[in-house]
């Protein structure tokens, strides 16, 4: 159940927890007290309510304190893995192309359950991938490069796009050289001007011999109406253009004023990030003088009572509204760039269809000044000269325009080709740099942990004889595997203590190191696993009880035993009753 209240997936509930209807836990995130809450269901990737505040206040708040956030993110709103990781400082890290890590991802190597074979450092599940692994276990040592990941995955779908660029562009080619055709765009560029201009001057000819202007009443029958309804089309048109224009100018001024909302927001959150970093720091600030007249103050009544106002006064409620304000921040953040995305589109589509419109009206309006002028004289011979030869240009532009399109199309595809090849080049390179940054990094975090971890099975009961403290231990998230010099083939129960061993190190390195981000809790239901002997299971606990007194930061270690050492059982250690088949954890009458 605490693995389901922080973000994990499950299905399968024992009949007792299936029973209930929810969880809820109190959390301290960075410092933020917050209160989640999950239906217990057994479809999967359930919701998470979230409350900005400690249980109490949660309890007694209306539908109206929680936020329900959805299991995945979807384009309108945000997923509880989203809130949780901003609340974490944690950075949203792409594992694979169909998704980012959640916490259910991380909870995997946080929580050490009885289920998954032991040789293994994740909670097994199905569908798991090594890219996947490997991108949580660098994110939670520490290593990540916000960099790397997205670049490798970039790097995938750019090759994708140059072979499938490579083969529309050879494909083509060998079409149009098959069919004798030489598509040069150059060429094709330069003929079409050349058309365009004998055009012109084959229209400004006729019109020259045409003389004046159209005379209504010379129309033959039925001509008239022709005109006129070219007329009503172009006045049409040319409204239509008008009102995009219109259109155009509101959505500029549109896009204009949202950028400053943006750029305020951005600078609010900034402020909001800074104001509570200087909260933190200072803490309340106390009056010894009444700001208003100067008198003395007297002391409060209690500790959480304002010196000022007299209101009572709790010190941790200004972390969850900081909390609360830079989430709404950040969603309302988040909704002004998908409304300013849209009008963006919007825009584009306005353009573009001025510019169709405006190719619709100039053919409108060079078809209604053709009608509208007279023959008067006999220079009608030479203008039916000058027609005949205007329509054979006019039919080659046309074709020269479809060649057109196709030799655009070989540029446009030699161009895409030479861009995508440009941008792998230097992804490779990136990528290259990127990761050897990264093994420095992971290097330095990886030899801590190893040495942590040796230090760990050193003081273990020595029933092998590779525990000790210059063991080599080997780790490889990818491969989900721990290794002791390079061995594998231990017993089962030595097995356990070689992977609670690792789990236990990695939590007292992310309590000691400040690179690594791992959320320095670690929940443990394995410790007499696999024919454990009591000797050995109470010393592995006190093993963890003196590594939790050693650290000095907050942390939180859970785990479960039915063999509790007697120097630990009913200290301040032990958390319930001491459960039994006659004394269960859940008081269900089933």
């Amino acid at each position: 159940m605490i693995f389901y209240a922080l973000g994990g997936d499950l299905t399968q509930w024992k009949p007792e927890a299936a029973s209930c209807d929810q969880v809820l836990a109190e959390v301290v995130l960075n410092g933020s007290v917050v209160t989640l809450r999950r239906e217990i269901a057994e479809a999967s990737q359930q919701p998470m309510w979230i409350y900005f505040g400690d249980f109490t206040t949660a309890n007694g708040a209306g539908p109206d304190g929680w936020q329900r956030y959805s299991y995945r993110r979807m384009s309108d709103r945000e997923s509880f893995t989203q809130v949780l990781f901003r609340l974490m400082d944690m950075p949203e890290v792409p594992a694979e192309a169909e998704g980012n890590i959640t916490m259910h991802q991380l909870l995997r190597l946080m929580y050490v359950d009885q289920m998954t074979p032991v040789d293994r450092i994740f909670r097994a599940e199905r569908n798991d991938s090594a890219l996947r692994r490997q991108a949580v276990g660098d994110l939670l040592c520490g290593v990540f490069d916000t960099r790397l990941y997205p670049a490798q995955l970039k790097l995938r779908e750019k090759e994708k796009a140059y072979e499938a660029a490579t083969q529309q562009y050879g494909a083509l080619n060998r079409v149009l050289t098959a069919a004798g055709e030489a598509f040069n765009l150059d060429f094709v560029e330069t003929r079409r001007r050349n058309l365009e201009a004998d055009i012109a001057t084959m229209l400004t000819e006729i019109q020259a011999l045409k003389g004046h202007r159209f005379d209504e009443r010379q129309l033959a029958p039925g001509q008239s109406s022709i005109v006129a309804t070219i007329k009503v089309d172009l006045d049409r048109v040319n409204g239509d253009i008008s009102d995009l224009q219109v259109l155009i100018g509101q959505l500029t001024y549109n896009i204009a004023d949202a950028d400053t909302l943006i750029d305020e927001i951005q600078r609010t959150l900034a402020r909001l990030r800074e104001g509570e970093v200087a909260s933190s720091a200072l803490g309340p600030i106390n009056f010894l003088f009444c700001p208003s007249c100067f008198s003395p103050l007297r002391d409060a009544d209690h500790d959480h009572q304002c010196k000022l106002c007299r209101s009572d006064v709790e010190p941790a409620s200004d972390r969850s509204r900081f909390a609360r304000m830079r989430n709404e921040l950040e969603m309302q953040l988040k909704e002004s760039n998908q409304l300013q995305a849209k009008r963006r589109d919007d825009l584009a589509a306005a353009k573009a269809k001025v510019g169709k419109l405006t190719g619709v009206r100039d053919t409108l309006a060079s078809e209604y000044l053709n009608l509208t002028r007279n023959y008067l004289t006999e220079a009608d011979a030479q203008i039916d000269r000058l027609n005949s030869r205007l329509g054979y240009a006019e039919r080659e532009l046309i074709e020269l325009q479809r060649e057109r399109q196709l030799a655009q199309q070989l540029a446009e595809l030699s161009q895409a080709r030479a861009e995508l090849n440009e941008d792998i080049t230097r992804l490779k390179e990136n990528i290259v740099t990127w990761r050897e940054q990264r093994d420095r990094h992971q290097d330095s975090v990886y030899r801590l942990i190893q040495g942590r971890t040796a230090a760990i099975l050193a003081k273990d009961i020595h029933t092998e004889a590779e525990f000790t403290e210059e063991s080599d231990v080997y780790f490889d998230f990818s491969e989900d595997r721990v290794t002791v010099n390079g061995k594998s083939g231990f017993s089962a129960s030595s097995l356990t203590v070689i992977r609670n061993a690792f789990h236990v190190a990695l939590h007292w390195v992310s309590c000691t190191s400040p690179i690594v981000r791992y959320p320095r809790f670690l929940l443990l239901d394995n410790i007499e696993d696999k024919g454990m002997t009591e000797q050995r299971s109470q010393n592995f606990q006190r093993l963890i009880a003196a590594i939790s007194e050693s650290i000095e930061t907050d942390h939180q270690i859970i785990f479960t035993t039915s063999m509790v050492d007697p120097g630990l059982d009913m200290s301040a250690m032990t958390v319930g009753e001491r459960y039994s088949f006659s004394n269960k954890a859940l008081k269900i009458d089933l």
